[in-house]
C-alpha cells in the first residue's frame, strides 16, 4: 500500500529544467512541486504510519526513504544540475544542496504536523515559504 501510494504521488512531481530566463522563478516552481509532495496530507499521514511501524518493520522505513524522500531529492538535484550546466548557479554538490533546499521548505512544517499536531500550512503559506527559501538559497542572507 505504501509503495503504491508513493508511486502515485511521486509521478506528479515533474521538475523539468526549462529554458526559463528567471532562475528564481524556475527555482520557486521546482521547490513548490517538492513542497506540494512533502506537505501533501496523504504523504504526511504515510510518514506518521511509517514512523509508528518502523521499529517492527524497518524495511518499511527504508522503502519510504528510498522510494519517497530520496527520489524527491534526486529529482530536485537533477533540476539543479541542469541549472549548473547552464551556468545559472554554481554548486559543488547538487545532491546535498537539493536535500538542504527540501529541508528548508518542508521539514519544519512536517515536524509541526507530525509531532506537534499542528495543521499543515495553507497554500499561501507554502508559497511564501518557497519564495523565502528560493531567495535565501540564491542570494544568501549576508548583510551588505
Amino acid at each position: 500500500m505504501c509503495a503504491d501510494r508513493l508511486e502515485r504521488l511521486l509521478s506528479a512531481v515533474d521538475l523539468q529544467a526549462s529554458d526559463e530566463v528567471d532562475i528564481e522563478k524556475g527555482l520557486r516552481a521546482a521547490l513548490l512541486a517538492c513542497a506540494d509532495l512533502a506537505l501533501d496530507p496523504e504523504v504526511v499521514a504515510l510518514q506518521r504510519m511509517v514512523l509508528q511501524e518502523s521499529a517492527a518493520f524497518p524495511e518499511l522505513a527504508a522503502h519510504f526513504y528510498k522510494n519517497g524522500i530520496s527520489r524527491t531529492v534526486t529529482a530536485l538535484a537533477g533540476w539543479l544540475r541542469a541549472q549548473v550546466k547552464k551556468k545559472r548557479i554554481a554548486l559543488d554538490d547538487v545532491e546535498e544542496a537539493a536535500g538542504m533546499l527540501i529541508g528548508m521548505v518542508a521539514s519544519a512544517p512536517q515536524r509541526a504536523a507530525i509531532y506537534g499536531g499542528l495543521a499543515l500550512p495553507s497554500r499561501k503559506d507554502i508559497e511564501r515559504r518557497v519564495k523565502t527559501c528560493a531567495a535565501l538559497f540564491l542570494d544568501g542572507c549576508r548583510a551588505i
